[in-house]
């Protein structure tokens, strides 16, 4: 009898050992509707360029000023460099009423009015803190071979809870904002 009850001892902690949280993923996201005009501007989004650092699928957090925090079972969906490049592609499209967008690489025969680059050096926070998006922003003519702007950026904002979806929330929100001002300069430019 007290074999048994042993067995089915064992056979209950070595489930419980094998069952793991599940992960869960995330993705950049704003509200937009897609723009009508099959004409307009013709942008060419780069891919962001991300930090070492930051250029990996576990979402990272800060912890201090010298501490990060790589979460486990918290991870972007897609990567974080095409979750940023697709809603900065996205919201240039909205803004400037275009749905001549193309994301890198664009196809050979692809002719750009102007190519956007972004060189992230900072893209988050501590969980339920301040968020930050900071780095630099280039605005480049359609051929790629001639800067027309270059502007380092930083916004930031408090994130709205402590939650890895209230923090990726707080992201996209920031990331719309440099696109504004992004789109702002192309605006200026075609003028």
């Amino acid at each position: 009898m007290s074999r048994h009850l042993l067995i089915i001892s064992l056979m209950l902690c070595l489930s419980a050992c094998g069952t793991s949280p599940k992960t869960n993923f995330y993705v950049l996201n704003a509200e937009y509707e897609m723009p009508d005009k099959a004409e307009g501007l013709g942008i060419g989004v780069w891919k962001a360029k991300l930090p070492i650092l930051l250029d990996r699928s576990e979402i990272v957090t800060r912890n201090g000023q010298y501490q990060i925090e790589l979460a486990d079972f918290h991870h972007w969906a897609g990567g974080l460099g095409n979750n940023i490049t697709s809603l900065v592609a996205h919201e240039l499209s909205q803004r400037l009423d275009t749905v001549r967008i193309s994301v890198s690489p664009w196809p050979p025969h692809k002719v750009n009015d102007y190519q956007v680059k972004i060189l992230i050096d900072r893209f988050g926070g501590e969980l339920g803190g301040e968020m930050i998006f900071s780095g630099i922003w280039i605005l480049l003519n359609g051929k790629g071979d001639k800067e027309l702007v270059r502007q380092s950026f930083l916004f930031n904002s408090q994130s709205d809870g402590e939650k890895y979806s209230d923090m990726v929330a707080s992201l996209s929100r920031l990331t719309t904002q440099v696109s504004g001002v992004i789109a702002d300069a192309i605006e200026k430019d075609k003028k």
